[in-house]
């Protein structure tokens, strides 16, 4: 079993805006164990399941059900270095492709696609996660944001779309938004289509394409495992630095009961706190590094309590103390 992961920039885009309006956010991103220091860290990881229960969770508690659409004003080229490849295409038909194939730069799990028919393109995605109708309406409408924001990188900043397949059932006030008031709209669909003119395809891209950096390094999608105790294993990684690991946050994290989360790891040959000394053991390598941390900071910082239960650790693990390791290191 893999675990779906995301960028943190999705569940940023969600707080950013509820600071916006003055919604508090702080106990929501408690909630969800999102720390404030994970999401702004925008190529961050978090789990699918964190961001569509945030962001319905969010919807609920502002009133607003399109507050996917308010999130999502984010423009296309500001997500990162797949924003850029999309942004640096020739023309729509190649910025829309570019968008399809890398689009798991950002969320581990996601379908893309584009289609034609005689009369029309069509850019669609798949399924959508979610528990309930607030939360695969919020990402729904995030992700229909960004994907007028590509059409409208051929046809006009000013375009809007004439048809539209969604996969919420019409929440209120969705189809009073001015953006799709004078679409033509079908909800209840397995899909998510954008209905454009197929003569857009060819169209050169507009705006100052230059204007931003071509990534140094193709960016490598998100990495996927489909043992569960590696795939845990890169979900935990990005949490280190903000918080202790304990076996109930990270089955919150992921989803599922601590139970579930322990049958899952002994299927797969391995323990939880095996895997929490593993990342603890790797994030203490580079920090002995740096002379001018104390021991007793790396400790609290690796979730210790002081100083000698993460020597007696460390020396577990690397047959050192820590003090003998980082004289080694510098030796």
């Amino acid at each position: 079993m893999e675990i779906p992961l995301v960028r943190a920039r999705y569940a940023h885009a969600f707080a950013k805006t509820l600071d916006t309006l003055g919604v508090p956010t702080d106990r929501l991103l408690r909630k969800h164990r999102l720390s404030p220091d994970l999401v702004s860290n925008q190529n961050g990881l978090i789990t699918a399941f964190q961001l569509w229960t945030f962001a319905g969770d969010a919807a609920q508690h502002a009133g607003l059900p399109e507050l996917g659409m308010m999130a999502g004003q984010v423009p296309v080229v500001e997500h990162g270095d797949f924003g850029k490849m999309v942004y640096q295409a020739a023309t729509l038909h190649d910025a829309i492709q570019t968008f399809c194939t890398n689009a798991t730069i950002e969320y581990s799990r996601v379908d893309f696609y584009l289609s034609r028919d005689a009369q029309r393109a069509w850019f669609c995605r798949g399924p959508i996660d979610g528990d309930d109708p607030m939360q695969i309406q919020q990402v729904e409408l995030y992700v229909l944001i960004m994907m007028i924001d590509t059409i409208r990188l051929g046809a006009g900043s000013q375009w809007q779309p004439a048809t539209l397949h969604l996969q919420n059932h019409d929440q209120k006030g969705l189809a009073d938004i001015p953006l799709f008031r004078n679409a033509n709209m079908r909800f209840g669909c397995k899909k998510t289509a954008v209905g454009f003119p197929l003569s857009l395809l060819s169209r050169p891209l507009q705006g100052d394409i230059n204007a931003f950096t071509r990534p140094e390094n193709e960016p490598d999608n998100i990495p996927m495992d489909s043992d569960f105790g590696c795939s845990l294993r890169r979900v935990l990684e990005h949490y280190m630095p903000y918080t202790s690991l304990s076996l109930e946050m990270s089955a919150d994290i992921i989803g599922i009961t601590p139970r579930t989360l322990q049958r899952k790891l002994k299927q797969s040959g391995e323990t939880y706190q095996e895997i929490v000394d593993q990342l603890r053991y790797e994030s203490a390598l580079p920090l002995l590094k740096d002379k001018h941390l104390k021991l007793l900071d790396i400790a609290l910082e690796l979730g210790y309590s002081d100083a000698a239960h993460f020597t007696r650790a460390f020396r577990r693990w690397a047959g050192v103390s820590p003090s003998e390791y980082r004289r080694q290191q510098t030796a």
